[in-house]
Formats: structure tokens, sequence, C-alpha cells
């Protein structure tokens, strides 16, 4: 987004009105793609995820007056969105957790697609396993995480895959630094489990 600069950004703030509402019309034709599809990935539902992003906009509506025009405009308004995020999922685990696979039944669920994906079974442990073939058993796996444990797959995906670090988890988490390396450590002890079939098929112990 080439004319989305610090400064600019805070002048629309103070400017607000038009001005603000022109580049949040920017963030959403440009981006807002990609906050739909990380907050769908999360909630496992667009419409969840639609009004997850629009609350995000109006939250930056709201608080735009704050940026100091100092920093990424868009990692601010990022941040806004994921913080939207976890309180949505934080909102909703009490109302679905009965409804929530356990993990024995997950991980059982896992198994049978990871059976389906492979077939038909490999004739010798020589038989090389397809790229396609390992892919298809990752996304199983994680797919069956985020179904048992959406939040805390959601920030391993934002520490794995968007390379946030502690400080940055701490931020959205809203915690204190150790608070924030145990809910991590927690994180990757859930997955775990659910990465077994992957782990044995590319021969990582």
């Amino acid at each position: 987004m080439s004319m989305l600069t610090a400064r600019s950004f805070a002048q629309a703030c103070r400017d607000g009105g038009r001005h603000i509402e022109h580049w949040l019309r920017v963030v959403e034709r440009e981006h807002g793609a990609r906050f739909y599809r990380e907050a769908a990935a999360a909630l496992r539902s667009w419409h969840a995820a639609e009004d997850v992003v629009q609350d995000a906009m109006v939250k930056v509506w709201l608080r735009c007056a704050t940026f100091e025009g100092r920093g990424d405009p868009l990692a601010w308004i990022h941040q806004i969105v994921r913080n939207t995020l976890l309180d949505a999922l934080r909102q909703r685990r009490p109302a679905q957790e009965l409804a929530l696979p356990s993990d024995e039944a997950a991980l059982a669920a896992l198994q049978a697609e990871v059976d389906e994906v492979l077939q038909p079974p490999a004739a010798t442990p020589e038989q090389q396993i397809s790229e396609q073939q390992r892919e298809a058993v990752f996304r199983a796996c994680f797919d069956a995480f985020a179904r048992a444990h959406p939040e805390h797959a959601t920030v391993l995906r934002w520490v794995v895959d968007d390379g946030l670090d502690n400080a940055q988890i701490q931020a959205l988490l809203d915690r204190t630094p150790g608070a924030t390396r145990e809910f991590i450590s927690q994180c990757r002890k859930k997955a775990r489990p659910f990465f077994a079939a992957w782990y044995q098929l590319v021969g990582t112990p």
C-alpha cells in the first residue's frame, strides 16, 4: 500500500471524517481478504469472520486518534484485527466447549482422515510418499488441532507462519512475559499429539 505511510495515515486520523474513511476503504480493499481468511481459519466460519473484521474496522475508526505516526499503520490495524479475533474466540469458547471434540475423539477422526489420504497403503517401507500426500496429512493434522483448540492453533499460526515474536504475542494476549512464554509452550504441547501422524510420516521424532 504505497500511499498508506505512517505520516499520511496519522494525518488522516487527525483530520477524521472522509479522510480516515478513505484510508479504511483502501485497507479493506487491499488487505481485507487476508484479514477475512485469517479470521475464518480460526473461527471456521466466513460469517463469523465478517463480523470480526467489521468490528475491528469500527475499533480502528474509534481508536485512530491514538495512532502516533510511528511504525507501520497496517501492522497497527492488523493487531486490532487480531485482538478482535482473540476476543471472539474467548467469547465463544464457554458456550461451545461441550460441542468441541475431546482430544481423543479428534485424534481418532484425524487418524481416519490420514488413513484415507495415504490410501492405498505403502507396499514397502521404501515407498516414497508424495509431496501432495505430505501436505494433505499436515493440513489434516492442523485442522484437527484447530478444531479442538482454536485459540492455541491461532496463536501458533501467528508464531510459525507470520513470525510474530514473544513481545508481539504478549501484546495480543495482554499477559506478562512469563505467562506469554507459558502459553506458547502450551500451544506446542497441545499441538504435538495431533501431529504424531505427520512426524511418523516424515521421520521426525
